[in-house]
């Protein structure tokens, strides 16, 4: 095999494989709308719009929450299966008395997942 077919060769396996870990990152990365402040395991969330992602380590997941590609909040959650296709992300929060709202679930839309923070 010449060189220049070898670096050919070599430039296409690397695409291939980089363009397969980008597709696996993107899966567990998705864009979130907060319409009140929130809080997540004690972290205070400005209504707005993030991102968040997510390392699986089966149930349990460390989840990322950024703001502007700045990480605002990490916290332990666990990935379960809901059993059905949620349509659209979802927040599902508890409001305490004095209106505090803090994350319990998030729903994700196109998946079956949702994020629980006990």
């Amino acid at each position: 095999m010449s060189t220049r077919n070898y670096l050919g060769a070599t430039i296409l396996a690397l695409a291939l494989i980089l363009s397969g870990s980008a597709s696996a990152l993107a899966k567990d990365a998705y864009r979130l709308t907060l319409r009140y402040d929130m809080t997540l395991k004690g972290t205070p969330l400005a209504a707005g719009s993030y991102s968040i992602s997510w390392v699986t380590h089966s149930p349990e997941a460390t989840v990322t929450v950024a703001k502007n590609k700045n990480v605002v909040a990490t916290a332990q959650g666990r990935l379960v299966d809901a059993g059905k296709r949620f349509t659209q992300n979802v927040v599902l929060y508890d409001e305490s008395a004095d209106g505090t709202r803090t994350i319990l679930e998030i729903r994700l839309a196109g998946s079956t997942q949702a994020i629980v923070f006990d």
